[in-house]
């Protein structure tokens, strides 16, 4: 009767466990998938930096290339959530964009 009684418990715990280990998993899989979403993001918005740092004659757009660069790459090591650093990525990313759009007209 003892045995019967440790393996009902035994189950309860086991299943717990594996409930928790789970939910910690997906909760790590959205975390991870949205900082590979940033690091995506920052590699964008550095490849039309330099895209327009080589390619512009404008000292001045170059200089807001660099400062955009620069933005990002302190808002990449902030402390801020990874929500808010997304925000933030995306508009550098627009800015960025018609940096570049404005140096094609």
């Amino acid at each position: 009767m003892e045995i019967l009684i440790a393996a009902f418990i035994f189950y309860f715990v086991i299943k717990y466990a594996v409930r928790n280990a789970i939910i910690e998993a997906k909760v790590k899989e959205a975390e991870l998938s949205l900082q590979v979403s940033i690091n995506e993001l920052f590699e964008r918005i550095t490849s039309i930096g330099y895209e327009i740092i080589a390619n512009t004659d404008s000292k001045e757009k170059k200089e807001q290339a660099r400062f955009i660069n620069e933005d990002c790459y302190r808002i990449s090591m902030s402390n801020e959530t990874n929500e808010e650093k997304y925000t933030q990525l995306k508009i550098k990313e627009n800015e960025m964009n018609m940096l570049r759009s404005e140096d094609r007209i």
